[in-house]
């Protein structure tokens, strides 16, 4: 891989749409802008999608809860955003399955927390006044005034040959995951919860899947969390969380037979006195494929497709060229593609970037010298590298964080977690920042993820703090800017 800096940008091309349902309004090239938006700037509420027949579909519901948006994808690059598949009110979380040639769409109905079906002859399109009642709470095994009956995602098991619906619901007063099942998709028959927790708020979006004869369980409670059993009834063992606060309704997941691929939406949120989420609904976040430790534990990283087509974008410059030091010695070596710190102190490094757009991908492999050694890589960096955002690398306190950097030296925490760093001495790091949001990838398992609302500076720079490090083939690409994010309108978020 060779350190680059483009300049040329793809823009998204718009198609010319028909009545044909499987038009395609738009195609979003996530190589140039890597979180979705609809093609009218619109946000969305959470994601559900699915595989079939070589294409990858993801559904989700739109913030206002009155649309189900659908693209489509074959290379997990460029994205086919259709007419939505279904229009109506009140649309909450569901999932869409296929059986016999029908494809079924089921939903929650956000008033009144029941689960509706819609079923179609084509993934394209529902007709919303067609739906029927499948299933709701019968206030004994579960109970509707907690508001918890929602949120279905339905499944063939093979295990027991017959289709499950899970649904987060409320039982003996407890956080559940519920279960019907169903040997025809149109009738169900309630059964006890599979998953009872009381220290829980929320088993919001849950999924079940099976991963070399391990079972694992993901829902959204602040925050994305898993669990792990032997059969698919449990009993389940917390295994922490996957992704970090910002990224909400991660936990459903596609899959092709051979990988687990997941989106969530990135929220508004304020962390201090208490984690909450100002509104319901954003843009789609970088889209994770599950990657599975040694252990069994769960960690993400990005598409592989995603990172080769923007590692191969057009109209490449000289990253290393534009370096300029701050502060302590570095070596800049063009053949070996390093930026080398020779300070056992410690130094810093600015990237001045031509042009003014704050929003790129980022990335590089970082090796520390010293076991205390610490890294901040500072997106939209101002000339000093006084202000921006920092994304802090810290081994020795086995931590990643990201601050807001304000004059004077103040840091401003916006999120952070826990991090074991496999290698001590290596870190490879992988950011995306564009619009509202940032993204930061590790060594291909771990992720965090904040908003970074102030776009008004634009270069990179790098701080090595108590030792010296080398920086080894830093790459750079520019997004394009203003997808729209920025500009949209907020929906009130649902009662949790």
């Amino acid at each position: 891989m060779i350190a680059a800096l483009p300049f040329v940008l793809n823009v998204a091309v718009a198609a010319t749409p028909s009545d044909d349902p499987r038009s395609v309004v738009r195609v979003h090239d996530t190589s140039t802008c890597p979180f979705l938006l609809t093609h009218e700037g619109r946000t969305f509420g959470d994601p559900f999608p699915t595989y079939w027949d070589g294409v990858w579909h993801l559904y989700t519901l739109s913030a206002d809860l009155r649309q189900v948006f659908h693209f489509t994808s074959k290379d997990l690059v460029k994205w086919a955003e259709h007419k939505p598949a279904m229009v109506g009110t009140g649309i909450a979380t569901g999932s869409v399955v296929r059986r016999d040639g029908k494809y079924y769409l089921f939903y929650t109905d956000a008033g009144p927390q029941t689960i509706r079906l819609v079923v179609s002859d084509n993934p394209w399109q529902f007709d919303f006044k067609k739906s029927r009642l499948v299933a709701q709470a019968d206030n004994k095994v579960y109970q509707l005034h907690k508001k918890k009956f929602r949120d279905c995602y339905v499944f063939f098991n093979d295990v027991e040959r017959r289709w499950w619906m899970l649904i987060e619901a409320t039982s003996d007063d407890k956080v559940a995951v519920g279960l019907f099942t169903s040997e025809d998709l149109l009738s169900w028959e309630q059964r006890d919860p599979i998953f009872k927790d009381g220290s829980r708020a929320h088993a919001s979006c849950p999924q079940v899947f099976e991963y070399d004869g391990i079972w694992y369980l993901a829902i959204q409670d602040m925050g994305n969390w898993y669990y792990s059993a032997p059969t698919p009834r449990g009993p389940w063992t917390s295994r922490g969380q996957y992704l970090s606060l910002v990224v909400e309704a991660a936990s459903r997941f596609a899959s092709d037979g051979t990988r687990q691929l997941t989106w969530g939406w990135l929220c508004d949120w304020i962390a201090k006195p208490k984690p909450k989420a100002l509104s319901y609904g954003g843009p789609l976040s970088v889209g994770r494929e599950i990657v599975f430790n040694a252990d069994g534990s769960m960690g993400v990283r990005p598409f592989p497709e995603l990172l080769d087509a923007i590692r191969t974008m057009p109209g490449q410059g000289d990253l290393l060229a534009v370096a300029r030091k701050l502060s302590g010695e570095w070596q800049v070596d063009a053949g070996k593609q390093t930026l080398k710190c020779t300070t056992d102190r410690g130094g810093a490094i600015v990237l001045d970037l031509p042009g003014e757009s704050p929003d790129y991908y980022f990335e590089a492999d970082l090796e520390l010298d010293s076991p205390n050694a610490a890294v901040n890589v500072i997106v939209r960096s101002s000339v000093t590298a006084e202000r921006g955002y920092g994304v802090a690398l810290s081994p020795a306190d086995k931590k990643i964080a990201i601050h807001r950097l304000a004059a004077g030296g103040e840091r401003h925490l916006l999120n952070d977690k826990p991090y074991g760093y496999p290698d001590k001495n290596t870190v490879s790091l992988q950011i995306f920042v564009c619009d509202d949001h940032l993204e930061a990838f590790l060594d291909g398992r771990e992720c965090l993820s904040a908003q970074v609302v102030d776009r008004s500076e634009h270069r990179l720079a790098i701080e090595i703090t108590s030792g010296s490090g080398t920086i080894r083939k830093p790459f750079l690409h520019h997004f394009r800017s203003g997808s729209g994010s920025a500009a949209t309108v907020k929906a009130k978020r649902p009662n949790r």
